[in-house]
């Protein structure tokens, strides 16, 4: 799809009539998005959907504040770049990043915004390699004391999860090599459901390893479905 059809299946996803339907789902969403730039694709990315999302969200349903929370292993360079200096936007990203020495080397934690938007980028950059993994215990810390605290005071109107899942355990340490539980991104997804009234939506980002990615999409749609 170019990417004047891909605005327009993205504008039909969020028209008012299916916006209010429902208030939360699940994008099953390939390519990827979050590291493409605005003029540069990569890390199979070509089109970042969550990014446009965003931005037609913005333009065309008037949503005041949006936040973005990614949980892939990897840094969201693209989705950063687009809303580095915009505060109606809130980045927050969870990612391995080993001292800039994992892919895309991009997600330190000084990287905080510019201009109006600084403070309101907010990278979680796990390092140490893998001595331990990180694991459900580190993600749920991390989510109690920084995520959750943040993402209440900013207050959003809609929250849009880049959902990748190559922090799942099974993933190889060039892929991520982190050992995250289907569960607990279920329960995360349980927590970012009692934000903006309950509107939220998952869009699959990375994932190499088809039953981590089967097992914790399973679990967060039901999360999203209300099952404990």
């Amino acid at each position: 799809a170019d990417s004047t059809s891909l605005a327009q299946l993205a504008s039909l996803c969020i028209s008012p009539n299916v916006y209010l339907l429902s208030p939360n789902g699940f994008a099953v969403v390939r390519p990827p998005g979050h590291h493409a730039e605005e003029s540069t694709p990569m890390g199979f990315c070509y089109f970042n959907s969550v990014a446009i999302a965003a931005k037609l969200l913005q333009q065309r349903l008037n949503v005041s504040k949006i936040l973005i929370v990614d949980w892939d292993v990897h840094h969201g360079n693209g989705t950063q770049q687009a809303f580095y200096a915009d505060p109606s936007v809130m980045y927050l990203s969870l990612h391995r990043y080993d001292d800039g020495n994992f892919f895309p080397g991009s997600g330190a934690p000084d990287e905080v915004g510019s201009g109006a938007g600084v403070g309101f980028n907010v990278n979680m950059a796990f390092t140490g390699g893998l001595e331990p993994p990180m694991g459900d215990a580190e993600y749920l810390a991390a989510f109690r004391t920084v995520v959750m605290p943040i993402a209440n005071e900013f207050a959003p109107d809609v929250v849009l999860v880049s959902s990748g899942f190559d922090a799942v355990d099974g993933h190889a340490p060039p892929l991520g090599g982190y050992k995250l539980t289907a569960k607990c991104f279920s329960y995360l997804t349980r927590q970012l459901m009692d934000l903006a009234g309950g509107r939220l939506v998952l869009a699959l980002e990375g994932g190499h390893d088809l039953t981590a990615i089967c097992d914790a999409s399973e679990a967060c749609i039901s999360a999203l479905l209300g099952n404990e």
